[in-house]
């Protein structure tokens, strides 16, 4: 299914943070807030300026519609609530 957010809306997936050392050690702490606010810009609306289809972003998840999308869960959530665009 193909989902185009309208208007000033993105598509975001949930970015998971990584609980396991290349060794197999499970890292205590690694569900950080920080970690969790993360998400994958998968789609945007025409009236979107500020990010693009595959930028990793900050937001603020309680602002977020949670919706299935091929059996994954996704989110919509307003460009205004996107905090930043991480680089690098």
């Amino acid at each position: 299914m193909i989902v185009k957010p309208l208007f000033k809306k993105v598509l975001i997936a949930e970015v998971k943070a990584v609980t396991k050392s290349e060794s197999g050690i499970i890292l205590e702490g690694a569900n950080s807030v920080r970690e969790q606010n993360r998400g994958k810009v998968l789609a945007i609306g025409p009236d979107v300026t500020d990010v693009k289809e595959g930028d990793i972003i900050l937001l603020d998840w309680t602002k977020a519609s949670v919706v299935k999308v091929d059996g994954a869960q996704r989110a919509i959530v307003d460009q205004d609530h996107i905090v930043a665009v991480l680089e690098g």
